[in-house]
Formats: C-alpha cells, sequence, structure tokens
C-alpha cells in the first residue's frame, strides 16, 4: 500500500466483535485509524479494543443491527463522538442456510433486516452529516451471493443482491457530493458465519461449512478491503480462486448454473467434462483454466 490516507481518519466498523468486522478494526487502528466499534456484545468489543494497537483510539458504542427503529439516534450519537466520521464499514450480517420451503418467513425478515434493512437506515442516517461536510465513504461488505444465488442460501443470497443496487444507486446519487461507495464482494472467508447461521426454523446451524473452513484468513480479507478502499476502488472482488466465479457467470453462465445446482464435482472430474479446450493464446488459457477450476473447487457457502 503506498498511501495511508487513514491516519487519524474516523471509521465506524459495524460487526466490530468478530471475523471480518474484527479484523478490519485492527487493521485500522494499526494504520492510525480512530475507530468506533459497534456490535451487540459490548464484552467482546472490549476484547478486540485491547487488541488493539492505539487502544486509546477506539470508542465502543454497542448497537444491535436489527433495531432499525432506533438507528437514527445510534447513527447521532456515533457521529458526536468526532463530530465526523470518514468511513463507514458496513459489515454487519447474518445468514440463514435451509431449504426456501423449511425457511419461516420470519426467519428471511430477519436476515433481510440484518443484512439490507441496517445498513440502508444507517447509511440515510449518516448521509445528511456527511453531504454538509462533502466528504465520507461507504464500504459494503457483499458476497458472492450477491452475484448469483445458490442452494439453502436464499434469503441470505436476496440479502447481499439488494445490497448491490441499493448502494450502486446510492453512489450514482450522491458522487457528486463528495460521497464515495465501494462495494466488497467476498469469496470465502474462514469466519463463524455458517456456525452463527440459523436454520430456517430459528434453530442454530451451529457447524462451519467444509468450504468455509477453507477461506482466506479475516485477517487477508481485511487487508485486502482497505487495499481496494485506499486505492478508490468502486468494486473489488475479495477471497481465493473462488471469486473468479463471478466471471465464469459473465463468460460461462450455463456451466455455473449446473454446477450450483447439482454440485456433481466428482463426477465431472471423472467424466473429462472439465477439460480445459486447446488455446493457442497463453493469456486466454490461463484465465479460462482459472475460471473453470474456480467452478470447480468452489461449493459456494456464503461469506
Amino acid at each position: 500500500m503506498k498511501t495511508n490516507q487513514f491516519n487519524n481518519k474516523i471509521c465506524l466498523v459495524t460487526g466490530a466483535s468478530s471475523g471480518i468486522g474484527k479484523a478490519l478494526s485492527l487493521k485500522l487502528n494499526s494504520m492510525g485509524a480512530m475507530v468506533i466499534l459497534t456490535a451487540r456484545n459490548a464484552e467482546n468489543l472490549e476484547l478486540v479494543k485491547a487488541d488493539c494497537t492505539h487502544p486509546d483510539k477506539i470508542r465502543i458504542l454497542p448497537f444491535d443491527m436489527e433495531d432499525i427503529n432506533t438507528i437514527e439516534s445510534f447513527a447521532r450519537n456515533a457521529w458526536n463522538l468526532f463530530q465526523n466520521i470518514d468511513f463507514v464499514f458496513l459489515n454487519a450480517g447474518m445468514a440463514i442456510r435451509d431449504m426456501v420451503h423449511l425457511t419461516n418467513l420470519k426467519m428471511v425478515y430477519k436476515v433481510m433486516n440484518i443484512n439490507f434493512f441496517s445498513p440502508v437506515a444507517l447509511s440515510r442516517a449518516l448521509l445528511p452529516y456527511m453531504r454538509e461536510k462533502k466528504q465520507g465513504c461507504f464500504v459494503v461488505t457483499s458476497s458472492l451471493c450477491g452475484k448469483f444465488g445458490v442452494p439453502k442460501l436464499s434469503a441470505y443470497s436476496a440479502s447481499k443482491h439488494a445490497l448491490h443496487g441499493f448502494f450502486e444507486s446510492f453512489r450514482a446519487e450522491y458522487e457528486s457530493d463528495g460521497i464515495r461507495v465501494t462495494m466488497i464482494t467476498a469469496g470465502l472467508v474462514k469466519t463463524e458465519i455458517t456456525v452463527h447461521a440459523l436454520k430456517g426454523n430459528g434453530t442454530i446451524n451451529g457447524k462451519m461449512q467444509e468450504s468455509v473452513a477453507g477461506g482466506i484468513s479475516p485477517e487477508a480479507c481485511a487487508r485486502e478491503i482497505v487495499r481496494a478502499v485506499d486505492a478508490g476502488k468502486y468494486d473489488a472482488l475479495v477471497g481465493g480462486i473462488e471469486k473468479y466465479s463471478v466471471l465464469v457467470k459473465r463468460f460461462f453462465p450455463g456451466l455455473l448454473r449446473m454446477v450450483i445446482a447439482r454440485h456433481p464435482m466428482k463426477k465431472l472430474r471423472d467424466a473429462g467434462l472439465l477439460r480445459i479446450p486447446p488455446y493457442s493464446d497463453t493469456d486466454s488459457a490461463n484465465l479460462h483454466r482459472a475460471n473453470i477450476q474456480a467452478v470447480a473447487d468452489f461449493v459456494p457457502a456464503g461469506r
């Protein structure tokens, strides 16, 4: 990273008590940022603060992002801590893992409230302050599930798709006011999101998906996110080779659709259906190989 625009800047991080949010908080603080940590559990936030390089630059503001009716007062309290917020990292999220016919509609509302409506409400609440100062940046953590839907993650996928639509419109409306938006499409990151995920009836999933366990670390993810924001990117793919499934959808939508619906990886390999056709152009062959391998090795399972 050639620059450090985060030194002495004010960063609000939602979902800061664990996973990507915690890693982001530690990374930003190590770069000299003043970081406002928010999540439901105050004790966990204190533990994050204790791990920070500059704990004197940390402020803790516990809040449940599902409590949308009080988000405006939370936003006001967060802003008043420093009379400014430069970067808002919208990272809080949860997942429902179940088939559609087994998923209670209340669970769909729950995941949409936390993953979509809460960042919408928070961004709207902070927008007047930022417009007055003519500056501010929202960093939205989405997922590959925001690019295509996968089995047992219908509500989660819907919430992430919605984020892209809302914040792309948001960016177009307020970029002239100095407001920036960076959309992060994250692949497999080794967090406990699938452990804490709920089933369709509201019970805890309680296990980490094998694909998630093989993902990049939250720390590696945080470094990539910070690098993308520092570079002023509008959109960034973060993760391992599975992130190229976005390109597979663009160029080979039928193949990706088949793989997502059936997951016949071993059968496809045994049948030789994933052989790489001959290419004369080396770069094209490498890209094609990476795309196919991404589909072959990736079983999408949320962020």
